[in-house]
């Protein structure tokens, strides 16, 4: 997603896409109840898969937006790519959501409301990653200009802080004054999970890590990443069991340890290549992209159909299918060599 101008080949990072690309449509598709410890496998491995995009993301905005040159330019770019499959698959899961919240009973007025919120706060069909980019990157635009990054990233991971207290770690405001405006908050704008409070500091992260990659690329610095990558996750794993049946506004899926993990995992994923093909390499990342666009959409057809026709449904079928027909659909679409159709699914 926005990545056009690769000079170098990232093979790792993009089979590590389609692989957090699979994770994610694991998750959505409630296929890791069939998992034993699905607690755990949940946060461990699959609730990885978004700050790892934020990170990557960034990373690559940054390779161009380092530079004064041509970082306008850039910017639109990067907003009007992201933008365009945005707009689209908005208005596909506008509808598609609308379609179920009717057919599970909620009232016309009632759901009109909630899609109003969700457009504005917290898009419908897991896009609110997409519009949590496109602000984090408009955010980091400005800190360029200014030449603030360094002091951004202090600033960037106190708003996560607060995230935090609004996910993972909501339990520890009971009987806070905090909570109240925690509360009113979230009545608003649902979740906290957004450009401002997450995807600022994973994608300024990653801007971070452009920056100076030829540093950290180097064999003293990936020791030192895969140290604290080791470290950071044996805090998640903590962090993970700390937690379990602890009262959350949101959901668990924001933890204090992504912080050094997620930047040290990219590092060691950086600094080794896979000897892929590059034009697999691409595809996979391609496909990373299609697929992601694509699965809640297709979740939520199925969702539909079960409710119209009156059937269970199979979670780890529907991941299946799901994802081998999005892939599908989105090598058919490569094949046409539509531009604007290719635009939408990469």
């Amino acid at each position: 997603m926005g990545t056009d101008n690769i000079r170098k080949e990232y093979t790792t990072i993009d089979i590590a896409r389609l692989f957090f690309c699979v994770c994610i449509v694991f998750l959505h598709s409630g296929a890791y109840h069939l998992v034993p410890g699905e607690w755990f496998f949940q946060h461990c491995l699959l609730r990885l898969a978004v700050p790892f995009f934020f990170v990557v993301s960034g990373f690559f905005l940054g390779k161009e937006m380092i530079h004064e040159n041509g970082r306008k330019a850039y910017f639109y770019k990067y907003e009007k790519r992201l933008f365009y499959p945005y707009l689209v698959f908005s208005i596909i899961n506008t509808i598609l959501s609308g379609t179920e919240m009717l057919l599970r009973g909620e009232s016309m007025g009632k759901v009109l409301l909630k899609l109003v919120r969700a457009a504005i706060f917290y898009p419908n069909g897991a896009l609110w990653y997409i519009w949590a980019c496109m602000i984090a990157a408009a955010m980091l635009y400005f800190v360029l200009c200014k030449k603030w990054l360094r002091e951004s990233i202090v600033i960037a991971i106190l708003l996560y802080l607060a995230a935090l207290l609004m996910n993972s770690y909501y339990f520890l405001t009971e009987g806070m004054w905090i909570r109240k405006a925690i509360d009113f908050y979230l009545r608003i704008a649902v979740s906290p999970r957004n450009g401002f409070f997450v995807g600022f500091l994973f994608m300024a992260s990653g801007v971070l890590l452009a920056k100076h990659e030829e540093k950290i690329t180097g064999k003293k610095s990936v020791k030192t990443a895969v140290l604290l990558a080791i470290l950071s996750y044996s805090g998640l794993i903590a962090e993970t069991a700390f937690i379990q049946g602890k009262k959350t506004a949101d959901d668990h899926s924001l933890f204090l340890s992504f912080i050094i993990l997620i930047p040290a995992l990219v590092v060691i994923l950086l600094h080794y290549n896979i000897p892929v093909i590059k034009k697999q390499a691409v595809y996979c990342r391609n496909l990373s992209a299609g697929i992601y666009y694509l699965h809640r959409a297709s979740l939520a057809i199925i969702t539909i159909a079960s409710l119209l026709i009156g059937f269970e449904v199979n979670r780890l079928l529907a991941f299946t299918s799901v994802f081998f027909i999005d892939a599908l659909i989105c090598a058919l679409a490569y094949k046409t060599g539509n531009r604007r159709l290719i635009a939408l699914l990469k």
